[in-house]
């Protein structure tokens, strides 16, 4: 399998080549593409031998020019390729990316992550194509290696989660585990979070399956959170694709909505707590959090750091005018929905 040939080569310290990351399970995706980075990002000066070639807007000769420059004050360099636009992957570019791609220099690594909402299977598994993402893909296979990432088994996530909890020390009912899979789902970054809690809240006392039902937080609330990280980081198709795993009636939707707001407003003071240099506690403090909930504080905080305090404000006004209007029956709610998360993926863009 192409991860077990993946896991050695970064045993090896061997991960010369192209890699192109894929599937829908992102915990692991991202925790190998930390393992290839680390070389490079541990290095004296990363910022010279870690580059970012915008497939969108840099011109191919960039790349070029970077795949031939030798690294600096390092063994090694590392190229990452963002932004692919698989309907701009003519016959002529597939051609260019295959002539160099076959000609890969022992000191460099160049890697590809696809994240789940930006891949079409059918498309990328399609490697007779001339052109897109399914030739993309072929010209990879031919000179390097394509590791696709699937959601793990319930078995495999199981013993992911009781290595977790042994790790920490804590003690828990053998049907704990299953548990969690079964209220939290096989998402893997809404597990880690979950065990993060559990390990705080339960350091130095027995964990029950009752206690899993009691402080985890079941999938729906995660993917309120998750849609509005996805809007935060301008990503419509992600969000789009959370809002339509909820599977809302018609009824529901003002009930979203404003749950949805609330979710912004509980991320406008935590970063406004940031900003002023308050702690967690006090945070926590601010929003009428319990001690259940304070792991919270946390989470929102790596989400909202780098994010412009008035975005999220803005969000809030626009989910706002939202709740208004479809509680007064005026418009398409699917239209109004639209809309509102356009108006804040795009927010201080200039049109």
């Amino acid at each position: 399998m192409s991860l077990d040939i993946l896991k050695t080569r970064i045993k090896e310290n061997n991960i010369s080549g192209v890699y192109l990351f894929c599937g829908l399970e992102e915990y692991t995706k991202d925790h190998y593409a930390a393992r290839i980075r680390k070389k490079v990002d541990s290095s004296p000066l990363p910022e010279f031998n870690h580059v970012y070639f915008n497939a969108a807007s840099d011109k191919f000769s960039d790349l070029e020019d970077a795949i031939f420059a030798l690294p600096y004050m390092c063994e090694s360099k590392l190229i990452e390729i963002t932004d692919l636009e698989f309907a701009k992957l003519t016959v002529d570019v597939i051609e260019d990316y295959a002539r160099v791609f076959s000609d890969v220099p022992d000191y460099l690594t160049i890697l590809i992550v696809l994240r789940a909402d930006e891949q079409v299977e059918e498309e990328r598994k399609s490697l007779s194509s001339k052109n897109g993402l399914g030739a993309f893909s072929a010209v990879v296979k031919n000179y390097g290696l394509i590791v696709e990432f699937d959601n793990e088994k319930a078995d495999k996530l199981i013993t992911w989660i009781s290595k977790h909890f042994a790790s920490k020390g804590v003690s828990f009912d053998a049907n704990v585990p299953r548990e969690i899979v079964n209220v939290c789902g096989n998402d893997m970054y809404i597990l880690q979070s979950e065990i993060t809690k559990l390990c705080e809240v339960f350091s130095g006392k027995p964990l029950t399956a009752g206690d899993v039902r009691k402080y985890c937080c079941a999938n729906s609330s995660f993917k309120y959170f998750d849609l509005a990280a996805a809007l935060m980081r301008r990503d419509i198709i992600g969000a789009k694709r959370i809002w339509e795993s909820l599977d809302l009636d018609r009824d529901e939707i003002p009930l979203a909505v404003g749950y949805l707001a609330r979710k912004y407003a509980e991320m406008l003071v935590v970063k406004t707590g940031i900003d002023a240099g308050k702690s967690q506690e006090l945070i926590a403090k601010d929003l009428g959090m319990g001690a259940k909930q304070k792991w919270q504080i946390g989470k929102i905080s790596a989400t909202v750091g780098s994010v412009d305090s008035r975005m999220i404000a803005y969000a809030v006004s626009q989910l706002s005018q939202a709740d208004a209007k479809l509680k007064s029956f005026r418009g398409n709610p699917e239209r109004i929905l639209e809309l509102t998360f356009y108006r804040i993926c795009t927010y201080g863009r200039k049109a």
